[in-house]
């Protein structure tokens, strides 16, 4: 009696097993836009108009978005799509959170089952927030979003954030099942 309770244990372990990696092997495919950023216009001049983010500001927008993709490949919960072929249309539309849904079709022609979007709110020089939603393509529906106070413009904080949010909200929903 005690064999045919182990042979069963050991049996269904091979099937969860078998399931389990037929789960893995199926992640959405996840199209990962650029991150915008937002400027409340207190903080610009008004003698020069709207200028948008600064040259370090940029530079922090592009390591933010780098190091949030590495994050999210190195889960293996997503297989993310290459947008390079699409980039210039994705600069025509942005800010992607000002282009009324445009996203989504960019995101179907780059056969993506998700898109991700993000964007740095500006709210003073020593305060941001960062934002993230991920959408369903085909439904057009969002999926998750999550957020994450950055304190400081630095490298340093900025870094600081994405990471936690990666860890802490975007990818935790993976790691607790």
């Amino acid at each position: 009696m005690m064999m045919s309770r182990v042979a069963a244990w050991l049996a269904m372990l091979l099937v969860a097993m078998t399931c389990g990696s037929v789960v893995a092997s199926a992640s959405q495919k996840l199209a990962i836009f650029p991150i915008d950023m937002s400027i409340p216009a207190s903080e610009e001049d008004f003698f020069r108009g709207v200028t948008g983010p600064s040259e370090a500001e940029q530079a922090r927008l592009q390591m933010a978005a780098s190091e949030l993709q590495k994050l999210i490949a190195a889960s293996g919960r997503y297989d993310i799509v290459d947008i390079g072929p699409l980039k210039d249309e994705i600069a025509a539309a942005r800010p992607i959170y000002e282009c009324n849904g445009c996203e989504i079709d960019i995101a179907r022609k780059a056969n993506a089952d998700l898109v991700m979007t993000s964007l740095v709110d500006k709210i003073s020089e020593t305060h941001l927030s960062l934002n993230v939603a991920i959408i369903d393509v085909a439904q057009g529906k969002l999926v998750s979003n999550a957020s994450v106070l950055i304190q400081g413009n630095t490298d340093e904080s900025w870094l600081h954030g994405v990471r936690w949010l990666a860890r802490n909200r975007l990818l935790a929903e993976a790691t607790s099942k």
